[in-house]
Protein backbone atom coordinates (compact mmCIF):
# COMPACT_ATOMS: atom_id res chain seq x y z
CA UNK A 1 0.00 0.00 0.00
CA UNK A 2 0.92 3.64 -0.42
CA UNK A 3 0.34 5.31 2.94
CA UNK A 4 0.43 9.07 3.48
CA UNK A 5 1.10 9.58 7.19
CA UNK A 6 0.40 13.05 8.56
CA UNK A 7 1.98 13.45 12.00
CA UNK A 8 4.49 15.26 14.16
CA UNK A 9 7.79 13.89 12.83
CA UNK A 10 9.71 14.89 15.96
CA UNK A 11 7.75 12.48 18.21
CA UNK A 12 9.19 9.02 18.87
CA UNK A 13 5.77 7.35 18.48
CA UNK A 14 5.58 8.68 14.90
CA UNK A 15 8.99 7.21 14.13
CA UNK A 16 8.05 3.78 15.48
CA UNK A 17 4.78 3.82 13.55
CA UNK A 18 6.32 4.83 10.22
CA UNK A 19 9.27 2.45 10.50
CA UNK A 20 6.94 -0.43 11.38
CA UNK A 21 4.81 -0.02 8.25
CA UNK A 22 7.85 0.54 6.08
CA UNK A 23 9.36 -2.69 7.39
CA UNK A 24 6.20 -4.49 6.25
CA UNK A 25 6.91 -3.33 2.71
CA UNK A 26 4.46 -0.44 2.47
CA UNK A 27 5.41 2.78 0.70
CA UNK A 28 5.02 5.27 3.55
CA UNK A 29 5.51 8.99 3.02
CA UNK A 30 5.49 11.18 6.11
CA UNK A 31 4.17 14.77 5.96
CA UNK A 32 4.89 17.04 8.91
CA UNK A 33 5.31 20.67 9.90
CA UNK A 34 7.88 19.53 12.47
CA UNK A 35 11.41 18.29 11.73
CA UNK A 36 12.00 14.56 11.42
CA UNK A 37 14.64 12.19 12.71
CA UNK A 38 17.80 11.87 10.58
CA UNK A 39 16.78 8.62 8.90
CA UNK A 40 13.26 9.82 8.11
CA UNK A 41 14.32 10.63 4.56
CA UNK A 42 13.36 13.65 2.51
CA UNK A 43 11.29 14.26 -0.59
CA UNK A 44 11.07 11.11 -2.70
CA UNK A 45 12.77 9.14 0.10
CA UNK A 46 9.76 9.42 2.33
CA UNK A 47 9.62 12.66 4.34
CA UNK A 48 8.05 15.92 3.23
CA UNK A 49 8.54 18.88 5.57
CA UNK A 50 5.56 21.15 5.15
CA UNK A 51 5.97 24.86 5.76
CA UNK A 52 3.57 27.40 7.19
CA UNK A 53 3.85 30.93 8.67
CA UNK A 54 4.89 31.17 12.36
CA UNK A 55 1.33 31.53 13.60
CA UNK A 56 -0.71 29.78 16.33
CA UNK A 57 -1.45 26.13 15.54
CA UNK A 58 -5.12 26.83 14.88
CA UNK A 59 -3.98 28.77 11.81
CA UNK A 60 -0.59 27.25 11.02
CA UNK A 61 -1.82 23.74 10.26
CA UNK A 62 -4.79 24.67 8.03
CA UNK A 63 -2.56 27.10 6.10
CA UNK A 64 -0.29 24.17 5.19
CA UNK A 65 -3.17 22.28 3.53
CA UNK A 66 -2.73 23.70 -0.03
CA UNK A 67 0.87 22.42 -0.13
CA UNK A 68 -0.25 19.12 1.40
CA UNK A 69 -2.94 18.69 -1.26
CA UNK A 70 -0.38 19.19 -4.03
CA UNK A 71 1.93 16.65 -2.44
CA UNK A 72 -0.85 14.11 -2.01
CA UNK A 73 -1.97 14.57 -5.60
CA UNK A 74 1.57 13.73 -6.72
CA UNK A 75 1.92 10.72 -4.39
CA UNK A 76 -1.64 9.37 -4.90
CA UNK A 77 -1.80 7.35 -1.66
CA UNK A 78 -4.14 4.44 -1.09
CA UNK A 79 -4.93 5.83 2.35
CA UNK A 80 -4.27 8.99 4.38
CA UNK A 81 -3.19 8.16 7.93
CA UNK A 82 -3.47 11.23 10.20
CA UNK A 83 -2.37 11.42 13.84
CA UNK A 84 -3.75 13.76 16.51
CA UNK A 85 -7.22 15.09 15.79
CA UNK A 86 -6.93 18.91 16.07
CA UNK A 87 -3.95 19.41 13.74
CA UNK A 88 -3.12 16.55 11.38
CA UNK A 89 -6.59 15.02 11.63
CA UNK A 90 -8.02 18.37 10.57
CA UNK A 91 -5.47 18.65 7.76
CA UNK A 92 -6.40 15.19 6.53
CA UNK A 93 -10.09 16.10 6.52
CA UNK A 94 -9.42 19.40 4.70
CA UNK A 95 -7.24 17.67 2.10
CA UNK A 96 -10.30 15.97 0.64
CA UNK A 97 -8.41 12.69 0.22
CA UNK A 98 -10.26 9.51 1.12
CA UNK A 99 -10.12 6.99 2.65
CA UNK A 100 -8.93 8.82 5.76
CA UNK A 101 -7.83 7.20 9.01
CA UNK A 102 -7.49 9.46 12.04
CA UNK A 103 -5.64 8.25 15.14
CA UNK A 104 -6.54 10.01 18.39
CA UNK A 105 -3.70 10.14 20.92
CA UNK A 106 -5.60 10.94 24.12
CA UNK A 107 -5.37 14.59 25.11
CA UNK A 108 -6.67 15.68 21.71
CA UNK A 109 -10.11 14.35 22.69
CA UNK A 110 -9.97 13.76 26.46
CA UNK A 111 -8.80 17.32 27.17
CA UNK A 112 -8.62 19.63 24.16
CA UNK A 113 -12.11 18.94 22.78
CA UNK A 114 -13.68 20.10 26.06
CA UNK A 115 -11.94 23.48 26.18
CA UNK A 116 -14.18 25.51 23.91
CA UNK A 117 -16.70 25.57 21.12
CA UNK A 118 -14.09 26.09 18.40
CA UNK A 119 -12.11 23.05 19.52
CA UNK A 120 -15.23 20.90 19.67
CA UNK A 121 -16.29 22.05 16.20
CA UNK A 122 -12.82 21.34 14.80
CA UNK A 123 -12.81 17.82 16.23
CA UNK A 124 -16.33 17.13 15.00
CA UNK A 125 -15.48 18.33 11.47
CA UNK A 126 -12.42 16.08 11.24
CA UNK A 127 -13.89 12.97 12.85
CA UNK A 128 -17.08 13.09 10.79
CA UNK A 129 -14.98 12.72 7.63
CA UNK A 130 -12.90 9.76 8.80
CA UNK A 131 -13.31 6.29 7.34
CA UNK A 132 -11.53 4.89 10.42
CA UNK A 133 -10.93 6.39 13.86
CA UNK A 134 -8.20 4.62 15.82
CA UNK A 135 -8.29 4.94 19.60
CA UNK A 136 -5.93 3.17 21.96
CA UNK A 137 -8.40 2.82 24.85
CA UNK A 138 -12.11 2.39 25.51
CA UNK A 139 -12.44 5.78 27.21
CA UNK A 140 -10.86 7.44 24.17
CA UNK A 141 -13.19 5.57 21.80
CA UNK A 142 -16.17 6.81 23.80
CA UNK A 143 -14.80 10.36 23.64
CA UNK A 144 -14.40 10.05 19.85
CA UNK A 145 -18.07 9.09 19.47
CA UNK A 146 -19.12 11.98 21.71
CA UNK A 147 -16.97 14.26 19.54
CA UNK A 148 -18.71 13.33 16.30
CA UNK A 149 -17.19 10.07 15.03
CA UNK A 150 -19.45 7.40 13.57
CA UNK A 151 -19.41 4.51 16.07
CA UNK A 152 -19.22 2.04 13.18
CA UNK A 153 -15.76 3.30 12.15
CA UNK A 154 -14.26 3.64 15.63
CA UNK A 155 -11.81 0.93 16.70
CA UNK A 156 -10.36 0.69 20.21
CA UNK A 157 -6.93 -0.79 19.42
CA UNK A 158 -3.97 -0.14 21.71
CA UNK A 159 -0.67 0.05 19.87
CA UNK A 160 1.02 -2.18 22.41
CA UNK A 161 4.75 -2.66 22.97
CA UNK A 162 7.59 -4.56 21.32
CA UNK A 163 8.08 -7.42 23.78
CA UNK A 164 11.44 -8.31 22.25
CA UNK A 165 12.73 -4.88 23.33
CA UNK A 166 10.82 -4.18 26.54
CA UNK A 167 11.55 -7.12 28.82
CA UNK A 168 12.93 -7.66 32.34
CA UNK A 169 16.65 -7.75 33.09
CA UNK A 170 18.32 -10.44 35.20
CA UNK A 171 18.61 -8.08 38.18
CA UNK A 172 17.08 -4.81 39.33
CA UNK A 173 18.51 -1.85 41.16
CA UNK A 174 16.85 -1.73 44.60
CA UNK A 175 15.05 1.53 45.21
CA UNK A 176 15.34 2.83 41.64
CA UNK A 177 12.23 4.95 40.95
CA UNK A 178 11.72 5.78 37.28
CA UNK A 179 9.44 8.23 35.48
CA UNK A 180 9.31 8.18 31.66
CA UNK A 181 6.55 10.76 31.12
CA UNK A 182 7.03 13.96 29.17
CA UNK A 183 7.62 17.13 31.17
CA UNK A 184 4.20 18.68 30.57
CA UNK A 185 1.43 19.79 32.92
CA UNK A 186 -0.91 16.85 32.30
CA UNK A 187 1.67 14.40 33.68
CA UNK A 188 1.98 16.31 36.99
CA UNK A 189 5.68 15.61 37.54
CA UNK A 190 5.87 18.00 40.53
CA UNK A 191 3.77 15.40 42.38
CA UNK A 192 6.27 12.70 41.36
CA UNK A 193 9.13 14.77 42.77
CA UNK A 194 7.22 15.55 45.98
CA UNK A 195 6.36 11.88 46.53
CA UNK A 196 9.91 10.76 45.74
CA UNK A 197 11.27 13.30 48.22
CA UNK A 198 9.37 11.55 51.03
CA UNK A 199 10.61 8.12 49.96
CA UNK A 200 14.25 9.22 49.55
CA UNK A 201 14.23 10.58 53.12
CA UNK A 202 12.94 7.27 54.45
CA UNK A 203 15.14 5.01 52.28
CA UNK A 204 18.85 5.61 51.87
CA UNK A 205 19.05 3.31 48.82
CA UNK A 206 16.25 5.04 46.87
CA UNK A 207 16.90 7.30 43.88
CA UNK A 208 14.71 9.03 41.30
CA UNK A 209 15.43 9.04 37.56
CA UNK A 210 13.30 11.08 35.16
CA UNK A 211 13.48 10.35 31.44
CA UNK A 212 11.84 12.60 28.85
CA UNK A 213 11.70 16.30 28.14
CA UNK A 214 9.17 19.05 27.63
CA UNK A 215 8.18 22.64 28.30
CA UNK A 216 8.41 22.20 32.12
CA UNK A 217 11.91 20.73 32.16
CA UNK A 218 13.75 23.71 33.71
CA UNK A 219 11.02 24.29 36.28
CA UNK A 220 11.17 20.62 37.30
CA UNK A 221 14.95 20.69 37.58
CA UNK A 222 14.69 23.63 39.96
CA UNK A 223 12.05 21.85 42.03
CA UNK A 224 14.14 18.67 42.22
CA UNK A 225 17.20 20.66 43.33
CA UNK A 226 15.14 22.21 46.13
CA UNK A 227 13.33 19.05 47.25
CA UNK A 228 15.60 16.05 46.61
CA UNK A 229 18.92 15.03 48.18
CA UNK A 230 21.88 15.96 46.01
CA UNK A 231 23.27 13.07 43.99
CA UNK A 232 20.14 10.93 44.31
CA UNK A 233 18.16 12.13 41.32
CA UNK A 234 18.88 12.43 37.63
CA UNK A 235 17.26 13.93 34.52
CA UNK A 236 18.03 11.87 31.40
CA UNK A 237 16.30 14.03 28.78
CA UNK A 238 15.05 12.37 25.61
CA UNK A 239 16.50 8.89 25.14
CA UNK A 240 16.06 6.34 22.38
CA UNK A 241 13.93 3.22 22.70
CA UNK A 242 16.88 0.95 23.47
CA UNK A 243 18.11 3.11 26.33
CA UNK A 244 14.57 3.52 27.64
CA UNK A 245 14.09 -0.24 27.63
CA UNK A 246 17.37 -0.66 29.52
CA UNK A 247 16.29 1.73 32.28
CA UNK A 248 12.88 0.07 32.60
CA UNK A 249 14.50 -3.35 32.81
CA UNK A 250 16.61 -2.20 35.78
CA UNK A 251 14.12 -0.05 37.68
CA UNK A 252 12.12 -1.30 40.64
CA UNK A 253 9.22 1.19 40.50
CA UNK A 254 7.58 2.98 37.56
CA UNK A 255 5.90 6.27 38.48
CA UNK A 256 3.14 8.18 36.74
CA UNK A 257 1.00 10.94 38.28
CA UNK A 258 -0.85 11.72 35.03
CA UNK A 259 -4.15 13.54 35.46
CA UNK A 260 -5.50 12.22 32.13
CA UNK A 261 -4.59 9.35 29.83
CA UNK A 262 -6.04 6.95 27.35
CA UNK A 263 -3.80 3.88 27.11
CA UNK A 264 -0.38 5.03 28.29
CA UNK A 265 2.40 3.59 26.13
CA UNK A 266 4.74 4.28 29.04
CA UNK A 267 2.63 2.13 31.36
CA UNK A 268 2.57 -0.76 28.87
CA UNK A 269 6.35 -0.52 28.44
CA UNK A 270 6.77 -0.66 32.20
CA UNK A 271 4.45 -3.65 32.51
CA UNK A 272 6.32 -5.52 29.78
CA UNK A 273 9.67 -4.75 31.43
CA UNK A 274 8.54 -6.00 34.83
CA UNK A 275 8.65 -2.64 36.64
CA UNK A 276 6.12 -2.26 39.45
CA UNK A 277 3.61 0.46 38.43
CA UNK A 278 2.69 3.12 40.99
CA UNK A 279 0.23 5.19 38.97
CA UNK A 280 -2.66 7.61 39.34
CA UNK A 281 -6.13 6.15 39.70
CA UNK A 282 -7.61 7.31 36.38
CA UNK A 283 -9.77 5.55 33.82
CA UNK A 284 -7.03 5.03 31.23
CA UNK A 285 -4.81 3.24 33.75
CA UNK A 286 -7.67 1.15 35.17
CA UNK A 287 -8.19 -0.37 31.73
CA UNK A 288 -4.85 -2.17 32.30
CA UNK A 289 -4.22 -2.36 36.05
CA UNK A 290 -6.03 -2.04 39.37
CA UNK A 291 -4.97 -1.37 42.92
CA UNK A 292 -3.69 -4.74 44.08
CA UNK A 293 -4.11 -6.10 40.57
CA UNK A 294 -0.77 -5.44 38.88
CA UNK A 295 -0.23 -1.97 40.34
CA UNK A 296 -0.45 0.38 43.30
CA UNK A 297 -2.87 3.25 42.65
CA UNK A 298 -3.26 6.65 44.31
CA UNK A 299 -5.66 9.60 43.85
CA UNK A 300 -4.41 12.08 41.21
CA UNK A 301 -2.66 15.08 42.71
CA UNK A 302 -1.98 13.43 46.10
CA UNK A 303 1.79 13.26 46.66
CA UNK A 304 1.43 11.80 50.18
CA UNK A 305 -0.74 8.96 48.88
CA UNK A 306 1.70 8.38 46.03
CA UNK A 307 4.60 8.12 48.49
CA UNK A 308 2.63 5.67 50.62
CA UNK A 309 1.89 3.56 47.52
CA UNK A 310 5.61 3.48 46.65
CA UNK A 311 6.43 2.32 50.17
CA UNK A 312 3.81 -0.44 49.96
CA UNK A 313 5.19 -1.62 46.65
CA UNK A 314 8.76 -1.72 47.95
CA UNK A 315 7.77 -3.49 51.16
CA UNK A 316 5.90 -6.48 49.67
CA UNK A 317 8.12 -8.71 47.49
CA UNK A 318 5.49 -11.47 47.28
CA UNK A 319 2.88 -9.11 45.89
CA UNK A 320 5.52 -7.56 43.62
CA UNK A 321 6.32 -10.95 42.08
CA UNK A 322 2.60 -11.62 41.52
CA UNK A 323 2.19 -8.19 39.89
CA UNK A 324 5.10 -8.79 37.50
CA UNK A 325 3.71 -12.18 36.41
CA UNK A 326 0.21 -10.81 36.01
CA UNK A 327 1.37 -7.81 33.95
CA UNK A 328 3.52 -9.96 31.66
CA UNK A 329 0.48 -12.13 30.93
CA UNK A 330 -1.74 -9.09 30.21
CA UNK A 331 0.79 -7.62 27.78
CA UNK A 332 1.19 -10.98 26.00
CA UNK A 333 -2.59 -11.31 25.68
CA UNK A 334 -3.57 -7.81 24.51
CA UNK A 335 -0.59 -5.47 24.55
CA UNK A 336 1.72 -6.95 21.91
CA UNK A 337 2.84 -4.37 19.33
CA UNK A 338 3.13 -6.78 16.39
CA UNK A 339 -0.25 -8.43 16.99
CA UNK A 340 -2.08 -5.13 17.47
CA UNK A 341 -0.42 -3.36 14.54
CA UNK A 342 -1.38 -6.35 12.36
CA UNK A 343 -5.03 -5.64 13.23
CA UNK A 344 -4.56 -1.98 12.31
CA UNK A 345 -2.85 -2.99 9.05
CA UNK A 346 -5.89 -5.20 8.26
CA UNK A 347 -8.13 -2.14 8.68
CA UNK A 348 -5.88 -0.14 6.35
CA UNK A 349 -5.89 -2.89 3.71
CA UNK A 350 -9.69 -3.16 3.83
CA UNK A 351 -10.14 0.59 3.32
CA UNK A 352 -7.54 0.74 0.55
CA UNK A 353 -9.37 -2.08 -1.26
CA UNK A 354 -12.80 -0.52 -0.76
CA UNK A 355 -13.94 -3.29 1.59
CA UNK A 356 -15.80 -2.92 4.92
CA UNK A 357 -13.68 -2.61 8.03
CA UNK A 358 -13.01 -5.86 9.92
CA UNK A 359 -15.27 -6.37 12.89
CA UNK A 360 -13.91 -5.54 16.32
CA UNK A 361 -12.82 -8.52 18.37
CA UNK A 362 -15.64 -9.56 20.65
CA UNK A 363 -18.20 -7.59 18.65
Amino acid sequence: MKLATLANASVVHTRRWVEHFRALGHDVRLYSLEPGWPAAGAGANGFVRLSSPPLPGALRYPLAVPRLKRELDAFAPDLVDAHFVPNYGLMGALSGRRPLSIAAWGSDLLLAADRGGWRRARARFALARASLVLCDARNLAAAAVRSGADRAVVRALPWGVDRSLFRPAAAREPGLLLSTRMHEDVYDLPRVIDAAARVLVARSDAQLVLAGDGSRRRELERLAAARLPRGRYRFLGRIDAGELASWLARAEIYLSASRSDSTSQSLLEAMAAGVLPVVSDIEGNREWVGDGDGAWLFPPGDAAAMAAAIERALADPERAAAARARNAAVIAARGDWHANLARIEACFRALAAGRPLPQEEGA
